[in-house]
């Protein structure tokens, strides 16, 4: 697949977990085999993960999302929690609610969400990048970079810059990475400087969230 080529369907990060939202021209069959491979390689990212499915630019019909919704817990235990749909789909919610036992939302608004920011090199020394939604590194943080977003801070790969996410005050906000030595980082309006030397066992990821009024981080 090119660069370019918009995916079957993309996995974007929120608040309360992930939004999975269907390209509006592809087949389900497509979408289906797409996400599969992708819980696939991301199991331990994704791993009891809650999702909200927006398909306010792709309907799908009420067996095909029950059909999604054993994907997403066989593949990798992730709950599908909310259905978004669009104001011509007002409807149908009574019904879908109680067939799917997932909570439905009507978009009326129509605003254009802000989009996530992906970085794809590591953040050198003197660099700073900033994101209106959520911010993703394919690439290492080193001292003296920094990262801002409005919305949580992905890194694949060490963090050991500045990363300060929830930058408008929302605590619920996340920082993740392979690993977190940064110089700081700040979540909402608390800020946390971990101590030198002090190393968590290996695992897959490491994610940094509010916990009480500290900063805490935790390796999954």
């Amino acid at each position: 697949m090119q660069e370019n080529t918009t995916p079957p369907v993309q996995i974007k990060a929120i608040r309360d977990g992930f939004l999975l939202v269907p390209s509006p021209v592809a087949s389900f069959q497509t979408i289906m085999e797409f996400l599969s491979q992708r819980l696939t390689e991301s199991h331990h990212f994704l791993k009891r993960a809650r999702m909200t499915l927006d398909l306010r630019q792709r309907p799908f019909r009420a067996e095909e999302v029950r059909e999604l919704r054993r994907l997403l817990l066989e593949k990798a235990d992730v709950e599908l929690v909310q259905v978004r749909l669009g104001e011509d789909l007002r409807g149908l919610l009574s019904w879908a609610a109680e067939q799917l036992a997932v909570t439905l939302s009507v978009d009326q608004a129509h605003q254009p969400e802000a989009q996530p920011v992906v970085v794809r090199t590591t953040c050198r020394s003197g660099s700073r990048f900033e994101s209106e939604a959520d911010c993703f590194i394919l690439g290492d943080v080193n001292p003296g970079a920094e990262v801002l977003a409005v919305g949580d801070i992905i890194v694949f790969g060490n963090l050991r810059g500045i990363a300060h996410a929830g930058t408008r005050g929302d605590r619920s906000a996340r920082i993740w990475a392979l690993s977190i030595e940064p110089n700081q980082i700040r979540i909402a309006d608390l800020v946390a400087v971990p101590p030198k030397g002090s190393r968590r066992g290996s695992g897959r990821f490491e994610v940094a969230e509010v916990q009480g009024e500290m900063i805490q981080v935790t390796t999954l």
